[in-house]
């Protein structure tokens, strides 16, 4: 029985392409595999990273437009201003370059029997690696330089309303903060880097030995491998 509704209407049919992939109700599909985990690891980023672009959006229209760049503060107050710009355009890509991998890479997992080989293809294609891995380190970048932003828009608030003193523990305590938290994710980048290159050194004589074995195996009696 056909439907009005089973037709395409006139006004969606000059938006983009809009086909859909085939749905295959397949076990294999609700199965876990490695890039379903690598994948929830960057859902979290994805959430930190649209409220920091909603936090660093507030602060830039929360800020004084009146800015005089000839006098200390206005040069402090600028420089906060710019620094926050970019702690939103760090995070907005990195919304834009992970919400696509994800979406993409759910989507071919589920394409059919080659889902994983087909999602695996595209996950690790240079240009996607390089765009997820510059997205999350300027989601990381972008955290110490938020709170240094912060720090100047906090002096010139108070430097505003004439009690400058009272911020000058609060400006060096959050920019304190900010090298301790760059200092924080090189600690752990440079960690993860030497476990990294050690697990594929411990694991090389490993795949090396069982290669070796397996091309003996193929060549024993008659070339059978039982």
């Amino acid at each position: 029985m056909c439907s009005e509704h089973d037709a395409l209407s006139g006004p969606l049919a000059a938006l983009p392409r809009s086909e859909s992939m085939d749905v295959n109700n397949d076990p294999r599909f609700f199965s876990n595999n490695v890039i379903s985990k690598r994948l929830a690891a960057f859902q979290t980023i994805c959430v930190v990273s649209v409220l920091m672009v909603n936090l660093s959006v507030k602060q830039m229209f929360l800020l004084e437009k009146s800015i005089d760049i000839t006098t200390a503060t206005g040069v402090v107050q600028y420089t906060g201003f710019c620094m926050m710009c970019v702690v939103f355009l760090l995070n907005l890509t990195t919304v834009i370059v992970l919400i696509q991998q994800l979406f993409m890479t759910y989507r071919l997992l589920t394409v059919g029997p080659t889902g994983f080989e087909v999602a695996k293809s595209y996950y690790l294609n240079p240009n996607v690696v390089s765009m997820r891995h510059g997205a999350v380190k300027g989601f990381f970048f972008s955290l110490p330089l938020f709170i240094a932003s912060s720090g100047c828009m906090v002096w010139t608030t108070f430097k505003t309303s004439g009690t400058q003193k009272l911020a000058i523990p609060v400006v060096i305590v959050l920019f304190l903060m900010a090298l301790l938290l760059w200092f924080i994710n090189a600690k752990h980048s440079s960690i993860f880097k030497e476990r990294y290159n050690l697990a594929k050194l411990h694991e090389e004589p490993l795949l090396t030995h069982v290669e070796s074995v397996s091309h003996r195996s193929r060549g024993g009696f008659f070339g059978l491998d039982v």
